[in-house]
């Protein structure tokens, strides 16, 4: 018998499927239901493919062939996601055009996709780089341009003063340039951006011819997917979307009578809100560093030259640095004071880096008692801590378990008291104690009776309480020294504790508690106490209202997406500036055909050196803005197309006078956020896509790719597509139906593969030595998809064993038509064979349609196991198994299929046509009912017997057979059956007393 030989076999199909590109081509012209399986588009670094590459397309290879096979039109393609920093960062040390190192690059990945046996149409590829590409993502930035979604505005980036760039916040992690170990600052500079934020929630269509339509927003959106929990909680929690109030706290000394507090024309500054029913424990106000109020403050701040210090620190970090710093910084403004518009009470204001410019006004109310961010700050400051809400009627209690007699552990119980027993880091004991509000009595008289002497027991919770031998202090103030005074007299222990609430919050008993963030029952509120945190937010809200000092605000945390990158390798701004057309009136876009023109939108203008220019769009006419090969890459501060004068240097298309060109790129998630479309018609040279070829193919059906584009580059996408749904292109609002994100996997040593560490595994390598079927199955076996595991060579190795055995297997099995095909038993043959074949069916058609890949292989390895005994085999058996075993070893299965098939070449006349040419089989749903089932039988819900019965068993049968059992009959003696419960398929419960 001929050896497995991975190699010769897999060379072989790979070239035949080469000459046959129609196995995979979608057909346009097609009336079968179609199917669009999406991979997201590899950007194609130097590295080629790695482990988690594989992982994800063998998942979307294996349902694309199980598609075509159900007979379904499937579109399954591939492209390049070509721009990007690397490629640049490459160019600037090798001084090598990007396009050179990009076109190498996708040529390995296009050759190892293909070792891979991945089933692509390759009639559609696309790279991102390529001008027939981007110029139509040079066509959607003018149709947001054109329509008022895209706009230019100072905003902050990073800036490496000593490589005189600008960094994306991967290449400024811990506050220093990668490519230098610089110190990276805030640098305000031009950028463009995209309105993202006009689609959070619905919006009418734009189109004329679709004024009734609603496009969905990118939240209420988020319902109409099938796509992972997670992944919609980051959504949400990107976009951020909290409901509060905006509230005036006026500045320091103005006088207010009592409740009727208002500015008056005063000076004041706003905060936003979600929690107003704390504002009674606002202790001190925050505002960011860049706040406008500092400037205008900046003569009356007594410690100037203190904030500025700070503020230059401030300007140094990131803001992403700036929200996950554990360590909270701020400076307070001494001699400035605000002014708390419901009690009057004066406040001190303070900057910290923690607040950030850009969410709510820039400026937040500190409320430490409930907010960990706060609490942190006011512990750091030695500011007070007021609290304001209690939890409802649930209270906590920690008891040191050598500071109370041993009885009273007993009463607890005796009591009905819940509590724990544990040790504290010291090694004492600690009795945990959880009451409810009608035991605080109780409890006060069992905790003065047993405490021992100098000791004390404290309730934190609805109630604060204070127990002592001789005393009870009730609702206490986390501020008050007098009690800490008393327990640092009788614990040394405790002794080095500032404040109160820091001694009790450093109880892990009581986190959450002495920082109370839940909704609860206000205390300390004036007229509010006793209101539900809920009740409290609509009466204060009305209150800020009715007396003009606030409002009800609704504030998200998205932003609108900065796409500018002053940057070589990407799409080109297809923006003209024109200084004379800046000077005339009123002056409207030019009419397009593809894109109409908004009515009342002049140019938008920007300031260069002290002169305002017109913002031109280039004409579509003359796109793409093709990228020039006279730049030289070295940073200088601006984008290095500034440096080609062949570029930059253009007439205006409007006056036809000198102008100059944007010379900055486009974000690459520009590139990515509608590539999808493309795929639909990427031939088409009149439009971005062909309305029938979008309608025919899209929305995506099933896409796949990392967890780590959960945000930025899905949230984009579903921008885009809600545009074009708002502009009347196309009549679907979200692009991807169902997602799915495939796993991490990581090296042998349980740690993420990297260069660094010498533990990536390299695809070429293993599929060398094992073969690409190896690969392919080892990776969905390892586990679900979506879940991280760690390579094993070992696994790769038994995956080389199945295979081999389903070579032999059909190597030496005889193969017969037994007179009736696969479900008549034929000599030889284990008598379960064809029950087994049509429940294996039924299991891999039904995981693989819900991606449960590593189960499917399972069931066809017991299949294998079993078979193998076999000396014969249906000749419709054997076929059949090898169309299952095809989406997951598709070079396997096309060898064996020729061998059984034909003794001919395939392809050759009267020879045999690939297996992806066959039909998926069906299983009999009377062959995979089980003939057999253990029935338990139950006393009282209680499993005393198993027995072996008829699958389709009657009711009187089972309870016959179930009082007849010798381990039953002992539990009736002395009792009556008063009730008897058959559940068929699975038991039957007696009821006896």
């Amino acid at each position: 018998m001929e050896k497995y030989n991975h190699k010769n076999i897999e060379a072989k199909w790979q070239k035949y499927w080469s000459e046959q590109p129609e196995l995979y081509t979608a057909a346009d012209e097609s009336g079968k239901d179609k199917q669009y399986i999406l991979d997201m588009f590899p950007y194609p670094s130097g590295n080629g493919l790695h482990a988690g590459h594989v992982e994800s397309y063998t998942a979307t290879d294996i349902m694309s062939r199980y598609l075509r096979l159900k007979g379904k039109n499937v579109l399954h393609p591939q492209g390049w996601d070509a721009f990007g920093l690397p490629a640049e960062n490459y160019a600037i040390k090798t001084k090598i055009q990007p396009a050179i190192t990009t076109r190498q690059a996708v040529a390995t990945f296009k050759q190892q996709m293909k070792m891979m046996g991945f089933s692509y149409d390759w009639s559609r590829e696309l790279n991102s780089s390529e001008p027939d590409y981007y110029k139509w993502t040079q066509w959607f930035f003018l149709l947001l341009y054109k329509n008022g979604l895209a706009y230019k505005k100072k905003a902050k980036v990073n800036w490496c003063a000593s490589c005189q760039t600008v960094l994306a916040n991967e290449q400024a992690e811990g506050g220093v340039c990668e490519r230098c170990g610089h110190p990276v600052t805030q640098k305000d500079m031009e950028q463009w951006f995209f309105k993202i934020t006009d689609f959070i929630e619905p919006s009418f269509a734009k189109a004329t011819e679709a004024k009734e339509r609603i496009t969905s927003g990118l939240l209420d959106g988020l319902n109409k997917v099938d796509w992972p929990e997670s992944t919609k909680a980051a959504q949400k929690n990107w976009i951020g979307k909290s409901e509060g109030a905006i509230i005036k706290f006026s500045i320091f000394n103005f006088q207010f009578s009592n409740k009727s507090q208002k500015p008056n024309g005063q000076k004041y500054f706003e905060v936003f809100t979600t929690r107003v029913d704390t504002i009674f424990g606002c202790t001190y106000l925050v505002v960011a560093p860049e706040h406008k109020i500092l400037n205008e403050l900046k003569l009356r701040i007594k410690n100037w030259p203190e904030v500025e210090k700070y503020l230059e620190q401030s300007n140094k970090k990131t803001d992403l640095e700036r929200m996950e710093s554990k360590e909270k910084t701020g400076v307070e403004l001494k001699g400035i004071k605000a002014v708390n518009p419901f009690n009057g009470q004066e406040l001190p204001l303070f900057v910290a880096d923690y607040v950030l410019a850009h969410y709510g006004t820039g400026a937040i109310m500190a409320v430490p008692a409930h907010d960990q961010r706060d609490f942190e700050f006011a512990k750091k400051y030695n500011l007070p801590i007021k609290q304001v809400v209690k939890p409802k009627d649930v209270l906590r209690s920690v008891v040191v378990g050598i500071t109370v007699e041993e009885r009273f552990k007993e009463e607890l119980k005796r009591n009905g008291i819940k509590f724990e027993v544990g040790l504290s880091k010291n090694k004492r004991e600690h009795i945990r104690v959880i009451l409810g509000k009608k035991q605080i009595e109780i409890y006060i008289k069992l905790a003065q009776t047993y405490l021992k002497p100098d000791s004390w027991v404290e309730i934190i919770g609805s109630e604060n309480i204070f127990i002592f031998k001789d005393r009870v202090i009730k609702n206490f103030s986390f501020n008050d020294k007098k009690i800490l005074n008393i327990c640092q007299k009788f614990e040394p222990l405790v002794k080095h504790y500032k404040s109160l609430w820091e001694m009790l919050e450093a109880n892990l008993f009581y986190q959450g508690w002495i920082c109370y963030v839940d909704d609860g029952v206000l205390v300390n509120s004036g007229e509010y106490n006793g209101l539900t945190s809920a009740e409290a937010r609509e009466k204060m809200t009305e209150w800020l209202e009715k007396e003009k000092v606030g409002r009800r605000k609704i504030n998200y945390k998205i932003r609108d997406w900065l796409v500018s990158r002053q940057r070589y390798w990407g799409a080109p701004i297809p923006i003209i500036y024109c200084r004379k057309c800046s000077e005339i009136s009123n002056n409207q876009f030019p009419i397009s055909k593809q894109i109409p023109n908004p009515k009342n939108i002049k140019f938008q203008t920007t300031i260069f050196d002290g002169e305002e220019y017109a913002m031109i769009p280039v004409p579509e006419k003359d796109l793409p803005v093709k990228l020039p090969t006279d730049v030289d890459f070295m940073p200088t501060g601006q984008s290095p197309l500034v440096n080609s004068e062949s570029f930059h240097k253009v007439k205006c298309p409007v006056c036809g006078s000198k102008a100059r060109r944007e010379s900055d790129t486009m974000d690459t998630f520009v590139c990515s956020s509608w590539y999808y479309f493309r795929y639909a018609d990427v031939q088409n040279k009149k439009e971005f896509a062909g309305k029938e070829m979008i309608k025919k193919w899209l929305p995506v059906d099933l896409y796949v790719g990392g967890a780590e584009h959960t945000v930025l580059h899905l949230l984009y996408a579903r921008f885009f597509t809600k545009v074009l749904h708002n502009l009347g292109y196309i009549d679907f609002d979200e692009p991807f139906l169902k997602l799915r994100h495939q796993g991490i996997i990581l090296a042998e040593d349980g740690r993420k593969m990297s260069k660094s560490l010498g533990n990536v595994v390299n695809p070429d390598e293993v599929v060398k030595q094992y073969g690409a079927d190896a690969l392919r199955l080892f990776e969905m076996f390892m586990g679900p998809l979506e879940d991280m595991k760690p390579w094993n060579t070992r696994g790769i190795i038994g995956q080389v064993r199945f295979l081999e055995k389903i070579w032999q297997f059909y190597h030496k099995v005889k193969l017969t038509d037994c007179g009736g095909g696969a479900n008549k038993p034929c000599e030889n043959v284990p008598e379960g064979m064809p029950r087994l074949l049509h429940k294996t069916i039924k299991k891999i058609t039904e995981d693989i349609e819900a991606l449960r890949f590593n189960t499917a292989i399972a069931q066809l390895m017991i299949f294998i196991n079993f078979a193998s005994k076999a000396e014969t085999m249906p000749q419709a058996a054997a076929e059949k198994f090898l169309i299952l075993l095809a989406p997951f070893a598709p070079h396997l299965a096309e060898e064996l299929w020729a061998n059984i098939k034909s003794p001919l070449p395939p392809f050759a006349k009267g020879g045999s046509h690939s297996i992806f040419k066959e039909k998926w089989p069906e299983y009999d749903k009377n062959m995979v009912k089980n003939e057999t089932i253990n029935l338990v039988i139950q006393i009282n819900g209680k499993t005393r017997d198993m027995i072996k019965v008829s699958a389709d068993i009657s009711e009187a049968e089972a309870k016959k057979l179930a009082l007849a059992s010798e381990k039953i009959k002992k539990w009736l003696v002395g009792k009556e059956a008063v009730k008897i419960i058959f559940v068929k398929g699975k038991l039957v419960n007696i009821v006896i007393k």
